[in-house]
Formats: structure tokens, sequence, C-alpha cells
């Protein structure tokens, strides 16, 4: 429908153009668009008659207004009727008269007037529908043909991923495979459990760690029945019932080792599968050591126990013999020096004295008594104490075999004095028709590498030794021998404080005590005290004289038989006395006083407050008093020392007029030191 752009064609006669016979639509339109002539093969083609198209317009007979697609064919017609050089060649859809859409290709060519304008457009035209169907089919194929590559495109690609996952889940997994294989290489050769493998009993694999503990060749272990070989007899029915049963609990059991060894031993079986096999996977552990430390720990709730209840049992009876000792000495005081009573109360100190000593006992069994720490030199301790014992026991000898090597130790040495005096007379009691009885001194060193029931601090101790002859104890016994009471002495012969006194001094001096015994071959207890690092006071003897003074003391207690004599044991002193019977009554008379008060003498048990709190008040009140903290428990208590902290100094029931007198000045006189 456009026209050639080389030369512009000057309008055809009507008579040169005879295209009647053309097998094509041949179509003429003017300027305006409308139709000037249709050749035969045109109207046949549109289904019109020749007066039913001439001088219509184009579009809205055989060019509809708008193609399928949408597109707005006026305009174009317009476009093409203004610029007919730019569309020689064009597709369009076209409409017969019945409606159907058909699709035409057509060449165009504009014949313009003498001012240029375009007057008559030729188009010829060819049908091209069939070619557009079979492009519509073929576009629909294409597009089908797309979409199913599209999708298989897809699938492939998503198959590829799943593929490249799957791919790094197997890597994943060989890795975790290799890396739990070298991980179990690894912790079964690390492991000090022994790790077991086995099949109804028999060994299919194990650690190195297992085989070490049953002390057994590898070589030796596979296929071996492991419950018949290293499970004790009596132990081996509960083994098969827990296999039966996949029950996995721990349990424990006796084990033997391939050198005939028995170890307590603790065991997990578990269900688990080795190489495809099924079977029971098992951790072995030797509990040796625990159940040695169960068995300290047992023992030392047992004696921490009895020794609470033995040190409250020494308060109370140290406060008892305290107000025997105390009227006693007031009486010897108001008497004549010549009286007949004299004798009588001579005798009641005795009995006060061995009643202060069995209290003692309790004390030193629940690691406490009185600690006066000085430099022990053990063999003249030794000596000391033989020289007093060892002209009484006619029928046994006594061998010393003391070295000069031995360590100076530190300690109270009243305290191991008695140690020793326990252990001779228990040795002594072994051997009713006499024996030999040897005690030895030497330095020794205590190494982890020694096999004990009991754990140490290793390093150099000094060892006091007593060894007899005598009838000796089995095993049993040797395991009760330190607890309270236990005696193997008739009934009346013995307390059984002796033992479990000794041992809680010398634990409290920080030492061991290992025996050695058998029956018919005689016991020997060797006693291990750290050596001494430090100079403490030296041990003397008091100083029988008493001292006086005239300052005023107020006496704190809550029992009234003792306040009343420790009022006239300071009165026979000299010294003015206020007493107290409770915290604030205390309290109350120290305000009164107005610090005319220079020591309070407090007990450490009192009704009401707390005797620290106590404390800190007379301290609020008057800075420079002294405070004498007075019990029947010992000085080494928690309790006491944490009361000491705020005190200035200890006394311990029951004591004697020339020992409070000695105490009394002590602190007077450093108060008046510092005042100077």
């Amino acid at each position: 429908m456009t026209s050639d752009k080389a030369s512009p064609s000057r309008k055809p006669d009507a008579g040169s153009i005879s295209l009647a016979d053309a097998n094509c639509i041949v179509l003429r339109l003017d300027g305006g668009g409308r139709i000037i002539s249709l050749n035969p093969f045109g109207l046949d083609f549109f289904g019109y008659r020749e007066p039913e198209i001439l001088g219509r317009h184009a579009v809205g007979t055989i060019i509809p207004e708008k193609d399928a697609t949408g597109n707005d064919l006026q305009a174009m017609i317009d476009e093409l009727l203004r610029r007919p050089d730019d569309y020689s060649h064009q597709i369009n859809e076209n409409r017969r008269k019945n409606g159907d859409r058909i699709w035409v290709v057509w060449s165009n060519r504009a014949f313009r007037d003498d001012t240029g304008n375009v007057a008559e457009l030729l188009c010829v035209g060819n049908d091209i529908s069939d070619r557009k169907a079979f492009e519509t089919v073929l576009e629909a194929a294409r597009l089908q043909l797309t979409a199913t590559i599209q999708e298989q495109n897809a699938r492939l690609k998503e198959a590829n991923t799943r593929l490249k996952k799957e791919v790094e889940e197997r890597k994943k997994t060989q890795q975790a495979l290799s890396e739990n294989r070298d991980r179990y290489r690894l912790l079964s050769k690390a492991s000090t459990e022994g790790i077991l493998f086995h099949d109804n009993g028999m060994v299919i694999e194990f650690n190195d760690a297992f085989a070490d503990l049953l002390e057994c060749p590898h070589d030796q272990l596979i296929g071996m029945d492991i419950i018949r070989q290293f499970v004790s007899t009596e132990d081996r029915g509960q083994v098969q019932q827990i296999i039966a049963s996949n029950d996995d609990r721990v349990y424990e059991i006796t084990a033997r080792s391939a050198a005939g060894r028995s170890f307590p031993a603790e065991l997990r079986s578990r269900s688990g599968e080795l190489a495809g096999r099924p079977c029971r996977v098992v951790t072995v552990r030797d509990i040796t050591h625990r159940k040695k430390t169960e068995r300290q720990l047992i023992q030392s709730q047992k004696m921490e126990a009895v020794g609470t209840l033995a040190g409250g049992i020494a308060h109370d009876f140290n406060n008892m013999l305290a107000g025997i000792q105390g009227n006693v000495e007031i009486i010897r005081h108001q008497i004549s020096p010549q009286s007949s009573h004299q004798k009588r109360l001579s005798i009641i100190s005795q009995i006060v004295k061995r009643g202060a000593k069995l209290s003692g006992q309790l004390l030193g069994y629940a690691r406490g008594g009185q600690t006066e720490l000085c430099e022990i030199n053990l063999n003249g301790l030794v000596e000391d104490t033989l020289e007093m014992f060892g002209h009484s026991q006619g029928q046994i000898t006594i061998e010393t075999r003391l070295s000069p090597d031995t360590p100076i130790v530190s300690g109270d040495r009243t305290q191991i004095e008695q140690v020793l005096l326990n252990l001779i007379i228990n040795a002594v009691h072994a051997m009713p028709e006499g024996g030999h009885l040897v005690i030895e001194t030497q330095a020794t060193v205590l190494s982890t590498r020694e096999n004990r029931k009991y754990e140490i601090i290793p390093g150099h101790y000094a060892m006091l030794s007593v060894r007899d002859s005598g009838h000796g104890m089995d095993q049993e016994t040797q395991k009760q021998i330190f607890e309270p009471f236990f005696t193997t002495k008739a009934q009346g012969q013995g307390t059984g404080l002796g033992l479990a006194s000794t041992y809680g001094i010398v634990k409290n001096h920080k030492g061991y005590i290992d025996v050695f015994s058998a029956p018919g071959e005689g016991s020997q207890f060797n006693v291990l005290l750290p050596p001494s690092d430090c100079v403490g006071e030296s041990a003397g003897v008091h100083d029988a004289m008493t001292e006086k003074g005239s300052e005023t003391i107020l006496v704190v207690d809550d029992e009234p038989e003792f306040l009343d004599v420790g009022r006239e044991m300071l009165i026979l002193l000299g010294y003015t006395v206020i007493t107290a019977g409770n915290s604030d009554e205390a309290i109350a008379r120290f305000e009164k006083q107005d610090g005319n008060v220079k020591l309070v003498i407090v007990d450490m048990i009192m009704p009401g407050a707390a005797v620290d709190d106590t404390i800190r008040r007379f301290k609020a009140i008057n800075p420079s008093v002294r405070v004498l903290l007075s019990s029947g428990y010992s000085q080494n208590g928690e309790a006491v020392r944490k009361l000491m902290q705020n005190c200035s100094g200890f006394i311990q029931k029951p004591f004697r007029l020339a020992s409070l007198s000695k105490k009394v000045r002590e602190l007077l006189g450093a108060a008046q030191d510092e005042n100077r």
C-alpha cells in the first residue's frame, strides 16, 4: 500500500490498469482511504458485490477497526495514507463480509497529483491465513516446547541441585564417619576408662585402657568370655541378668585381673552396633580410689559427729569441774594450812584433775583441747615420759631407739605427751603377761607412690613409733580402734577413749597414724608429725604462785555456781568484782561503771545476744577494756577462734587459782604497758 521511494508515480489511466484477471487481490484506494475499485478476485475473496463496497471506507468493511490483538487498524491506515513510502509492504488482519478474519500480505504503491499529495493508493494482496495459522500453530508448539523445555530444565536443575546436595551430604557423612573413627581411636586411646564391645560376653573389640585394667595381653582378649574370666563368681549372675534385660544403668561389681588382682569396678552397658554386628558397649572404671575416699569420708563424718558430741560433753563436764575446783581453791585459802581438811581437799583436787584429764581426752578426740604451741623434741619427750612410767612395769622390757636426726615438731607438748602415754598404755594392756616394748623416733619421708589407705601431704615428717610383742589385732579390730568408746577390754577396765583421743590429737597436729598388726604378732603404731617451721613458746612449768591486784573485773557467766566461785576466787586475789548472768545485764553494769572495769571475763556460751555481739558492745563503750574468754570448749574450736579475734586472751575451764591469777595479771599488765 505504499509507493516506490525512487520516483513518485502519476495517477494511471483507467484503461491502462486492467487487473481483472489477476489471481490476487487488487485494491485501489483514494487519498481518504475509500475504495475506488476491487478486482473480481478481491470481491470474491472478501464476499462482496461491487455496488456494496465501492465508495466505502476500507476500515469498517474489509479492514476491521482493531485486529485480534487489539491493534488500532484505523490509525494504521491513516499513517499509511500520510506516509505511504514507509509502508511499501505490510501484513495486517482483514475481514470478510461474513465476519471471518483473514491475514493478507500487501504490496503498496502511492500515486501523487501535481502538488505531490497522495491521490491514489494501489494495494496488491495475497491471502496468508494458512501461513498465519501454521505460524500460530508453530508458535503455540514453540511456546509449548519452550515451556516443556523450561519445565524439563527446571526439573533437571532441581535434580542436579538435589544430586549436588546428596553428594555434599554423602561427603559430609563420609567425613563425619572418618572423623568419628579418628575420634573413637583418639578417645579410646586417651580414655582412662576401659571400653569393651562384646556379644553375650564374647569380646569383639576393646581399647588399650581396658586391656591395661585387666592386665591381659591384647592378642588374648578377642573372643574371650569376659564374664567367666574377669567377673567375680558372686557377680556373674547380676552381669548376665543386666545383659539379658538390656539395662543401661550404672552398676558395680568386683572384677579380677589376669594377674589375680581383685578390684571394685563401675560398669555401664548399652546396646550398640559394631561393623553391622549387634553388640553391647561397656565402659569399665576402676573405683578403688573412690571407694577408699568414700570410706575415709564416712569415717571422717562419723568422727566429726562424735567429735562434736565429745566437745559438748567436755564443755559441760569442764563447767562442772570448774565449779568444784573453784570451791576447793576458795576453801583451801579460807582454812588453816594445818587443817585436817586440807588433805581431803587435796584428794578432791586430784579427782578434779583426773576428771579434767578425761575431759582432755574427749577434747583431744574432738580435735581440740587448749593448744599452747611450742617446739617439741620427741627424743626428750620420750625420755621424760619413760622416766615417769618405766619403773612401774617390771614384767615389760622397754627399748628405745631415738635418732638424733629426728626433726623438732611444733605442737601442744601436753597433748603429744598424752598421745605417747596412750600408746604405751595400749601396748602394756596388749601384753598382760609381760613382753617387749620398743619406742623409736626417726626422720621419714612420705611419698604419694606408697600404697596407703588415706590421702597424705607428701614431704618430710618426724616419726614416733611404739611397737609391742602382744597378742596383736585382726583386720576388723584395726578398722575400729580409733572409734570412740570402742574397746577390747572387759567392762570397767577401759573407756575406749585412749586411741580415739590419740587420733584426734594427731589429726589436729596435721599428722597421721599408721597401724601394723596381726594376731599373735604384736602391734606397731607409727605417729607421723610434720616438722616445725617456726619457733613457738617453750613449754615450761607454770608458776604456782598467785599474783594479786586491785582492779575492777566484770565476770559474765550464765552458771550461778561458777559465777559465785569466780567472784570469790577473784576477791581472794584482791580484785573488785562485779558479776552478771546474761549479756544485757553485763552491758548495763559495764556502762554504769563508767570506765572503771579494766577486764571482762566472759563465758563463750551465753543466753540472749550472741557473745561476739556482746564483746563488740563492750569495745564500743570502752575500746581499751581487756576481754578474757573462758570456756569448757577447746581454744582450737572454730567458734572460739572467731571470738578470739576481739578478745585479749583465753582460759579453759576448769582452772586453778594460780592459773587464773597468772592470766589476769598477764592481761592487765599488758594493758598498763600500753597506757604508759
